[in-house]
């Protein structure tokens, strides 16, 4: 997920009352966290966290945050298509 806007974002935690500390610590994140978002160092965060932002500043998540379809962390899986695993297999 990435903000819409960084400054909106920030405008709404000062609005709630909340530093940037308070909200990681709601959000069970890490203040530098907040921070990154915030500033723009970091341009994207998980859905969760995204949820919980929204969720601690009163706002609907897409009017904080938008879907980037290409940000999805792709699915680790084993090494069933390996030679390795087929060799192992067939032992």
């Amino acid at each position: 997920m990435q903000p819409i806007n960084r400054e909106k974002l920030k405008e709404r935690r000062i609005r709630e009352g909340f530093n940037q500390r308070q909200l990681a610590i709601l959000c069970q994140c890490s203040q530098a966290a907040i921070s990154a978002l915030e500033t723009g160092t970091m341009k994207q965060c998980s859905e969760d966290l995204a949820i919980q932002i929204c969720k601690w500043l009163k706002r609907d998540l897409d009017e904080l945050f938008i879907r980037k379809e290409d940000s999805r962390a792709h699915r680790v899986t084993n090494a069933a298509g390996s030679t390795r695993h087929k060799t192992l297999i067939q032992i």
